[in-house]
């Protein structure tokens, strides 16, 4: 099967692509989940291949417990952009995350500010995310970054139709299962239907 090219690629482009990598360390169920970041090791290695964290720094459980809050709690911001009911446990732990990772406001060379951590470690790695999710935000891009609204799935996509009506990560799997799953149910309550008319 020929997939469109909006299917091809749902990569977000520039820092927000590293939101999208972050979600994507884990998505889907059965035989068809992928898990990363499964202990602190895997943590590290995933930090420094973003060039996150330096070679060598340490990675605590607890450091590996809070980047798992904070990938989960963005998910459900995802899922919200994807017309999900906003999870108020995860807007909790959003709230609580940021007020241990301090961002300061910094001025680069053509004038433009950017907020930065003001800390290290991955204390600073959490505070660089939740600052791009905060630019994404105020610029526009942040509602285009979705969680495939199969329950299944939930990978996160960047919805590149021109309307912003993206819905599945992608139509060949999980948009054709959806659908085939509500034409049976519509299938089997027509015919039970006009069998209870018999």
């Amino acid at each position: 099967m020929t997939r469109t090219s909006a299917e091809q690629d749902k990569s977000a482009s520039g820092s927000l692509s590293l939101v999208q990598a972050l979600v994507n360390t884990q998505y889907g169920r059965g035989s068809r989940a992928h898990s990363e970041l499964t202990n602190p090791e895997q943590l590290r290695s995933w930090l420094v291949t973003y060039d996150l964290l330096a070679d060598g720094m340490p990675v605590t459980e607890g450091d590996l417990r809070r980047v798992l809050e904070l990938r989960e709690a963005i998910r459900s911001l995802l899922r919200a952009n994807n017309d999900a009911p906003v999870s108020p446990q995860r807007i909790g732990t959003l709230n609580h995350l940021a007020g241990n990772a301090p961002l300061t406001v910094h001025f680069q060379g053509d004038g433009q500010a950017v907020l930065e951590p003001d800390i290290s470690g991955v204390d600073g790695v959490l505070a660089r995310i939740l600052a791009i999710v905060f630019t994404a935000m105020t610029d526009g891009t942040w509602s285009r970054l979705k969680a495939c609204r199969n329950e299944g799935c939930q990978k996160a996509f960047y919805d590149t139709s021109k309307n912003r009506s993206g819905t599945w990560c992608a139509m060949s799997s999980c948009g054709s299962r959806i659908k085939a799953r509500a034409y049976r149910k519509r299938r089997n309550d027509l015919a039970a239907s006009a069998k209870a008319d018999d």
